[in-house]
């Protein structure tokens, strides 16, 4: 049972301490935000439990994408009840007489929710109390806005204290057409730069504009490029390539491989590897005029193997025209070809793979750790020098993820375009 009494106004839910939720949450390096995962996990579990008892419906975390991620930059636990949006926002404040709702939750269009529910959380009681609610238009037309934290306050005199009507209001409120300005239209570019400049901020929701926080946070991948950048991971940003900025490890195929001559790219069809019998030619990258290709390569050693291998990437952007006018850099697609090589044997260690996958999270009902969805593999046979996935198209700013595999020995690398 999800309630602990039977408290109609204000329910009062279990929530049990759970050890593999606080395990998952423990790859956050941050003490702040692995706190406030935890208690968002938790605050979960307990809201599922009642609301599928109290009503009967099916909960959905909002975003699907990856909710962790929002959790780690604004408090606020988004779901979904049938056609209704929910935000309930968790506090520890024992005392606790407003309801403080950040402004992403308000100003965001797309993130607005129907509802605003404020709940307590107590840990060593193992308990979650719901002591109040709003609506959209209370908070926004009724509620202090504060600048220097960026949130909506409502006190509790204005709040809807008796739950025993939320179920009721559900189905019968008529709630008023919600109309939000649209947001800043960022380039990748300039996401970049902001990820760049909010990747050791202390507190990145307040530390620029409110315009370029709302446009970077509402995309799910530079939302998701930001919360890897805070935690010390840092993706592969193949833009930066053609600027000439590289990574140190990744190096020119010349100094990695000179004894593979046929690995320098050439402007003539046919010349690159990969162009075997059953592939186009002009589904390479770089053989279109005047598009620049760049190819690197990085050393790894995988255990279990003899020897060490060459991972390389090969990245190119392919301009759309718009009549004869070239379209800008941030319409451009994205080109790209992964290889696979030995950095000193002849040949591949038999049976190794080489895979393209696409990272993702567990689901819609779930908000645990990040899986992938495999888009390709390729596998050495006994004689390769070499193996490859197709070459593939794909936006700027697309993220995705290179995995090679030997028995249980891996090594990856997560790119965005």
């Amino acid at each position: 049972m999800s309630l602990i009494f039977d408290n109609p106004v204000q329910p009062v839910l279990a929530i049990p301490t759970d050890l593999v939720i606080w395990q998952q949450c423990e790859s956050l390096p941050d003490s702040a935000r692995r706190w406030r995962a935890y208690l968002h996990q938790l605050g979960l579990a307990a809201l599922q439990a009642w609301i599928q008892e109290e009503n009967g419906q099916s909960v959905y975390l909002w975003p699907t994408d990856s909710p962790s991620d929002i959790w780690q930059l604004v408090d606020g636990l988004a779901l979904t009840l049938g056609s209704r949006r929910v935000v309930v926002m968790l506090s520890e404040a024992i005392d606790a007489a407003v309801l403080q709702v950040p402004q992403e939750w308000v100003d965001i269009p797309g993130w607005a929710a129907d509802y605003y529910i404020a709940a307590h959380v107590d840990i060593d009681a193992q308990r979650l109390v719901l002591w109040g609610y709003a609506s959209y238009a209370q908070v926004k037309s009724q509620g202090r806005y504060q600048p220097c934290d960026r949130t909506y306050s409502l006190s509790d005199v204005d709040l809807i204290q008796d739950f025993s009507v939320f179920w009721v209001a559900q189905q019968i409120e008529q709630l008023a057409a919600v109309s939000i300005p649209a947001l800043l239209s960022l380039s990748a570019v300039q996401a970049e730069r902001l990820i760049d400049g909010l990747a050791n901020a202390a507190e990145p929701r307040i530390a620029i504009p409110f315009g370029q926080w709302g446009a970077l946070l509402n995309d799910p991948r530079w939302r998701q490029q930001l919360c890897q950048r805070q935690q010390g991971i840092t993706p592969i940003t193949l833009g930066r390539w053609l600027s000439r900025v590289f990574e140190p490890d990744w190096r020119s195929l010349e100094s990695l491989l000179p004894q593979t001559r046929s690995l320098a790219f050439r402007s003539a069809p046919g010349n690159e590897p990969g162009n075997e019998p059953g592939n186009e030619p002009g589904n390479e990258p770089g053989n279109e005029p005047g598009n620049e290709v760049i190819s690197r390569g990085k050393r790894f050693r995988l255990n279990g193997t003899s020897g060490e291998l060459v991972l390389v990437v090969r990245f190119g952007t392919i301009g759309t025209r718009d009549g004869d006018r070239q379209a800008s850099p941030e319409n451009h697609r994205c080109r790209i070809k992964i290889q696979l090589f030995p950095s000193d044997d002849d040949v591949l260690p038999k049976n190794i793979t080489l895979a393209l996958d696409l990272p993702e999270t567990a689901g819609p009902e779930t908000a645990g750790p990040e899986t992938s969805e495999r888009l390709q593999l390729v596998q050495a046979g006994d004689h390769d020098n070499y193996i490859q996935l197709p070459s593939f198209r794909c936006p700027p700013g697309q993220r995705f993820r290179v995995q090679v595999q030997l028995a249980e020995a891996t090594f990856q690398a997560d790119f965005i375009s």
